[in-house]
């Protein structure tokens, strides 16, 4: 076959990525579900079109699918960690470890009210991990760990495109002692609402209430537009009005708050480093994708939208929201001591961009064949 052949009929879905960090990932995930005994293996491998991969809650519930840290031995447990760690950054790998330790401090702070049954759903190895489809070089799969304050959704595409949200962290209690998991998020938030002026502080802020948690909930996919609840899952310490809730709404395509184009340059660098600290969770290539995905969707359509208090030590609630992004912090529980924060791509959670593309490249390169 001639060099201009080959070119011709090259697979079109298999682009240079330039770095091996998503072979790696596979490759990881092959190593833990081969460890996995028949029946570990039966529980933790679902079809990637199964319904439950898109159910994301990060709250204690019954019922969930997959095989729970406690359930494995410790070869299982070092080599999820593993899988973990090889689609992070250290700094977020780090955060995910603290995110799951803390639960042996909750289960001591709830012990007084919830007894003995505090053991049962404050429990640092209660992480339920998924498996969608099996890991195979090539291939379209993805995993999922997900239990209290903690859910990871990655999904990777023909070994050469992985998408990492819904990325979520909580931490409850926000700050405790040396615990302030997501302090640095909060901090480089302030930090945007502190250099605005005036009129700008006004034009960011659409509320004066916080929402009890996400704007968006923890819906499977985004629709045109998501409301709040009126009270957190199973909590009543932080209620809203319907009045509240449309005031707090996320609408898809028309974004609130304060444009980045309307911000100094100064302000930019601000509001760039909290989007940075989100995505830099990531491996830095993989960053820089996802950096270079929001920037080209337009890095000045970002918009930066505050709600509740202007003070940290009461409510609060900022979200960040563009044509491929929508991140949310609220910090409104236990008297602004209780921490969740979510990266999302209204276009590309559980890789449902990447995984479209894919299979386009794929009927594409089947026609030229």
């Amino acid at each position: 076959m001639s060099s201009e052949s080959s070119l011709v009929h090259a697979p079109a879905h298999r682009p240079v990525p330039g770095d091996f960090n998503t072979t790696l990932v596979t490759f990881a995930a092959m190593a833990l579900c081969d460890h996995f005994d028949a029946g570990q293996r039966l529980r933790a491998v679902v079809p990637l079109g199964d319904a439950n991969r898109t159910h994301w809650n990060f709250l204690p519930e019954s019922g969930r699918r997959g095989v729970a840290l406690r359930d494995m031995n410790d070869v299982q447990r070092y080599l999820t960690h593993r899988l973990i760690a090889q689609c992070l950054s250290v700094s977020g790998y780090a955060q995910v470890v603290q995110v799951m330790s803390l639960e042996h401090v909750l289960r001591e702070l709830n012990a007084p009210v919830f007894g003995h049954v505090a053991a049962h759903f404050r429990d640092p190895e209660g992480y339920f991990l998924t498996f969608f489809d099996q890991p195979q070089p090539d291939s379209d799969w993805g995993w999922r760990l997900v239990g209290h304050h903690l859910s990871l959704n990655f999904t990777v595409a023909g070994q050469d495109l992985i998408a990492a949200t819904p990325l979520l962290l909580g931490a409850e209690p926000g700050r405790l002692g040396p615990f302030r998991i997501l302090g640095h998020e909060e901090d480089l938030g302030f930090a945007v609402l502190k250099c605005l002026d005036g009129a700008q502080a006004a034009t960011a802020t659409i509320h004066p209430t916080p929402p009890p948690d996400f704007a968006s909930r923890c819906v499977p996919v985004l629709g045109d537009e998501e409301w709040p609840d009126v009270h957190g899952v199973g909590r009543r310490d932080a209620g809203i009005t319907d009045v509240d809730r449309k005031a707090l709404r996320w609408v898809r395509g028309t974004p609130r708050g304060l444009a980045r184009a309307r911000m100094g340059a100064g302000q930019q660098q601000a509001f760039d480093h909290l989007v940075e600290a989100f995505v830099a969770r990531l491996k830095p290539e993989q960053a820089g994708r996802e950096m270079d995905r929001i920037r080209s969707a337009g890095h000045d359509d970002l918009h930066f939208v505050w709600a509740g208090s202007h003070r940290p030590d009461e409510p609060h609630y900022f979200r960040v929201e563009g044509p491929v992004t929508l991140i949310e912090f609220d910090n409104t529980e236990d008297g602004a001591n209780h921490v969740h924060c979510v990266w999302r791509d209204p276009a590309n959670d559980f890789g449902a961009d990447i995984l479209a593309r894919h299979r386009a490249a794929q009927h594409e390169s089947v026609e030229l064949s």
